[in-house]
């Protein structure tokens, strides 16, 4: 006799997979807090609780959308649309928009709030987690000190008022190209993942043929509030073939810096820190699963001065996906849904490949900067 174990549901004979196939949406818990990264990078997104593999983490809509097209991004009318965009959420979202990018709001004219401002806006769940999906995920809080966020802000200098319109078109292009994720035309494919993602395994990262083969398109291209502040980190190359042999007992080793990552602290140096967890089994997209008391991490009384450390996972431990995409259909059009790839620690960094390797972005994420390849440099430069 056969189990649910057993069962498998087959697409090319079923129009309609049965409900107990379909994944998991976010639950109705603490998801993620923001955190301070370093004064170059700013901010990051980072696990209020222990999150299991493959688990659903938030789903959130679109703070701005515009169309955007890599290869001719500097095309007028895209850029003009990108300006447009901005403005907009200015209007209709001014507080938290320029809190989040503080910035591109600098090039806009518009000076950094004062601390003491920033605070309560910064930490309250009603405004930097209104364009969560209700119900599935929360937002808790931030733990960015005074002097961390005075360390990023200090070099911000406000632009002249109002910025000639090249000079904003500019910023905004730029805006885009760091923050922004492009949709796919029929909301129907993950935009992480090859068309021929049909489970709720993580996606691939951008890196992946099929979607290298649809950035010569023009689509729309949506910022988050909360998902485009996690940082990029690159995924590791094949390691190299030893061109010798290593004497008995003796193994490869590497960067001892690698050895360890920092959760939300004063001490962070990477744009893109992660490590390894032993997360609580919780309940992910495939089925149900037993929830062990998660550990949650507190932003309000953790000490920022703390830096907790663990075995470091090179590679990110997040994907994404935008719109109802194979198993995952209770994922709305141009809103994003994240997902773990692998278990994730209570105050740990959340990251993801955005393909900089491809887009010939400097990177300084934990990959680049830890894995130094027989002293020929970072993996990204060399390959």
């Amino acid at each position: 006799m056969g189990s649910i174990a057993d069962e498998v549901f087959d697409a090319s004979k079923q129009a309609k997979a049965p409900a107990k196939f379909l994944c998991r949406a976010p639950l109705d818990r603490p998801a993620v807090c923001i955190g301070f990264v370093s004064p170059a990078v700013g901010y990051g997104l980072f696990a209020a609780r222990d999150i299991a593999k493959d688990e659903f983490i938030f789903h959130e809509a679109p703070l701005m959308t515009a169309r955007f097209n890599e290869v001719f991004a500097a095309d007028k009318t895209l850029m003009q649309g990108q300006v447009s965009a901005y403005r907009s959420a200015l209007t209709t979202h001014h507080t938290v928009t320029t809190l989040a990018f503080p910035a591109l709001a600098a090039q806009f004219g518009i000076p950094p709030a004062p601390y003491d401002q920033v605070a309560p806006v910064f930490s309250s769940p009603a405004e930097m987690g209104q364009n969560l999906v209700p119900g599935q995920g929360q937002f808790v809080g931030c733990s960015v000190t005074r002097e961390q966020y005075n360390a990023y802000t200090a070099p911000l200098k406000p632009a002249p008022i109002p910025p000639a319109e090249p000079a904003a078109r500019a910023a905004c292009l730029e805006f885009f190209k760091h923050y922004a994720f492009q949709v796919q035309p029929n909301l129907g494919v993950p935009a992480s993942s090859s068309s021929s993602s049909s489970s709720c395994a993580p996606a691939a990262s951008t890196t992946t043929a099929a979607t290298t083969a649809t950035t010569t398109a023009t689509r729309e291209a949506c910022v988050y509030l909360l998902a485009s502040l996690i940082n990029h980190c690159c995924t590791p190359a094949p390691p190299l073939p030893f061109l010798f042999t290593l004497p008995t007992g003796l193994t490869p080793t590497t960067s001892s810096s690698s050895n360890s990552t920092t959760t939300a602290s004063t001490t962070s140096p990477s744009s893109s820190s992660t490590a390894t967890a032993t997360a609580a089994t919780a309940a992910t997209g495939t089925g149900t699963a037993t929830e062990a008391a998660p550990k949650t991490a507190d932003p309000k009384t953790a000490d920022p001065k703390t830096a907790a450390t663990a075995p470091a996972t090179d590679g990110p431990n997040c994907t994404w996906r935008i719109g109802p995409s194979g198993l995952a259909h209770f994922v709305r059009p141009r809103h994003i849904c994240v997902q773990a790839r692998r278990a994730i620690r209570a105050g740990e960094q959340l990251t993801w490949d955005y393909g900089k390797r491809d887009k010939g972005f400097a990177c300084e994420c934990a990959v680049c900067r830890d894995r130094l390849l027989g002293g020929l440099g970072s993996v990204c430069a060399v390959l």
